[in-house]
């Protein structure tokens, strides 16, 4: 081989010192739309509200049988206090269910908040979970992409519809709590 065909095979050798050629550049800013049945990805606090609402106004529905048969059945029995079984399984099947959907959204609350998971122990804490709660409700989540995934897409106007109610409902809570006392008071004769 001659010299000249020597180093142009050099030459088409890549370099083991030079720099990487791969795109490093925007492989994860783009976004992803959230799945509502996922233990994985990030969801931001309005998608948060609206999940939680979403999911207390499905129970909330599908109890409301229950608790009239149990009525009804309790009526015939002739205590109006007693439960059947079947309602008190039922009851308890829906409650488990609403705690899974609670932990998978509070999970990945806490991934849009670049904070793992096991955060959501700090609710067994009192004074604590107070804390941790209005952190989950009023901090945004991290901007672009973090250790846990890509930012979530915008929300649907379904999402801020929900979260909207979810919104005014926590607002008329707290305004029923502080006037419903001072009401009573004044209902009271003197």
């Amino acid at each position: 081989m001659s010299e000249a065909t020597m180093s142009d095979a050099k030459m088409n050798e890549p370099n083991p010192y030079s720099t990487p050629g791969a795109d490093l550049g925007n492989a994860q800013d783009s976004l992803y739309q959230p799945k509502i049945f996922s233990f994985s990805g990030r969801i931001g606090r309005m998608r948060y509200l609206a999940y939680g609402f979403g999911l207390s106004l499905l129970m909330n529905v599908a109890m409301i049988p229950f608790i009239g048969a149990t009525a009804l059945m309790g009526g015939m029995a002739g205590d109006p206090g007693s439960m059947g079984m079947l309602s008190i399984v039922l009851l308890a099947v829906i409650g488990i269910v609403s705690l899974v959907f609670a932990v998978m959204w509070l999970k990945r609350r806490f991934n849009d908040l670049n904070r793992s998971g096991w955060w959501m122990l700090l609710f067994f804490i009192p004074v604590v979970n107070l804390i941790v709660g209005i952190y989950l409700l009023f901090f945004p989540g991290t901007d672009g992409p973090n250790n846990f995934g890509p930012a979530p897409a915008a929300n649907s106007i379904g999402v801020l519809i929900l979260g909207w109610l979810a919104i005014a409902a926590i607002v008329l809570g707290i305004v029923g709590a502080i006037a419903a006392p001072m009401m009573m008071m004044n209902a009271v004769p003197q």
